[in-house]
């Protein structure tokens, strides 16, 4: 495993805003284990203003959720 990853300039915000909100993640646990619901937005929205981020990183994040959405549904099915 590599120590680290090269990340082009024009991703850093986006990178800055998935990071930031790690701990917002929304989920419920069942019987088939942990389904991911997604980002809680609220708290993104206050994560992402603190961390001066703008609508644009917004945006960004919402389509790295969703991949990351894909990624985990992925995960659960293999």
């Amino acid at each position: 495993m590599a120590d680290g990853f090269e990340v082009w300039d024009a991703n850093w915000g986006v990178l800055r805003a998935f990071l930031a909100c790690e701990t917002q993640w929304r989920a419920v646990a069942g019987f088939g284990g942990v389904e991911w619901i997604g980002i809680d937005y609220a708290a993104a929205d206050v994560v992402l203003r603190r961390a001066g981020l703008d609508d644009e990183a917004f945006e960004e994040l919402r389509l790295m959720e969703r991949e990351a959405l894909k990624a985990f549904d992925e995960l659960r099915d293999a």
